[in-house]
């Protein structure tokens, strides 16, 4: 069964934003799809979900990207495809247009997984990847008011890290949009996150994102892609958990997706996807605006994983 799921990133979502959100992931579900339909692989379905994604100022992601508390863009992506086993990630970009593909490139034309910041940057030159160094005001405007905060009291930096997470659980809407999909050729699984980064961060963190295990993971025909506070889901490799319970106790994809999360106390989501077509979704925030399409036809783009209908 050829079929995708993608994610906008587990947050608060203003409603408006909402709205356009799922209008640009209707269009990237669709070119998900026809690639899907035209033949090609999983990862060719992710790579071209995601990038839509990252071309839309709505989320933290590409063009999207959250800011440093120096006002510096560092974007993280990664694939993982399960067989034959593929793993490419970028860690600390600025410039590139579509880190996703260039996560991509580390995968199929170095012999590394993982690649960082200046080096990973020449490569996407010497590849010729599309550059871009636009910053947008909506990037601008989530970090002055994150500054503010800090300004109120907010946040002491003897205890960042605690600090960081209660602000982030108080002020959700600040931290929404990583994005990722899971797709399936029927041959084999593929899984792709893409992200900004925190929009409270250090200059040199990194987050979930590139970490294979973390936030992104697939194997034996399953594939999982993870949204959140990246320092929780590191601390529980969510999406290889979650893939664990599915592979080895049996566990169906929904629950998996469920216990997953629930194995951090951070604000977190999850979807997952495997070699059948048969999709899953949770979160423990607000919103997670996600979809599903598969080669029958269905067709499924909804706010929240907790949607009824």
């Amino acid at each position: 069964m050829k079929a995708i799921v993608i994610h906008g990133g587990a947050g608060r979502w203003e409603d408006k934003d909402l709205k356009e959100a799922l209008e640009v992931m209707e269009e990237s579900l669709k070119r998900g799809m026809e690639v899907l339909k035209g033949g090609r692989s999983s990862l060719d379905a992710v790579e071209t979900a995601i990038k839509v994604m990252e071309d839309s100022p709505l989320f933290n992601a590409g063009l999207g990207s959250a800011l440093t508390l120096d006002g510096k863009i560092e974007m993280d992506a990664c694939v993982v495809v399960d067989e034959p086993r593929t793993i490419g990630a970028v860690i600390g970009v600025d410039g590139v247009k579509n880190p996703i593909s260039l996560a991509r490139l580390i995968a199929e034309r170095t012999d590394h997984c993982i690649m960082h910041g200046e080096g990973a940057k020449r490569l996407a030159e010497v590849f010729g990847l599309e550059f871009s160094f636009l910053i947008t005001e909506r990037a601008k405007e989530r970090l002055e008011k994150i500054k503010r905060k800090l300004l109120e009291g907010e946040l002491e930096e003897k205890e960042f890290f605690r600090r960081t997470a209660e602000l982030m659980r108080r002020y959700p809407e600040l931290f929404t949009g990583t994005v990722g999909a899971v797709a399936t050729d029927g041959k084999s699984v593929c899984a792709g996150t893409s992200t900004g980064g925190s929009h409270i961060k250090l200059y040199g963190r990194v987050g979930d994102t590139p970490i294979p295990g973390a936030g992104t993971w697939a194997e034996r025909g399953v594939g999982a892609s993870a949204t959140g506070i990246g320092e929780g889901i590191i601390k529980v490799l969510l999406t290889k958990t979650l893939v664990d319970y599915v592979l080895r106790d049996g566990v169906s994809i929904n629950e998996a997706c469920k216990l997953a999360v629930q194995r951090t106390e951070y604000p977190a989501g999850a979807i997952a996807l495997d070699i059948r077509g048969v999709h899953g979704c949770y979160h423990n925030t607000d919103k997670m605006p996600y979809g599903y399409a598969n080669e029958r036809g269905e067709f499924i783009l909804r706010y929240s994983c907790k949607e009824s209908s």
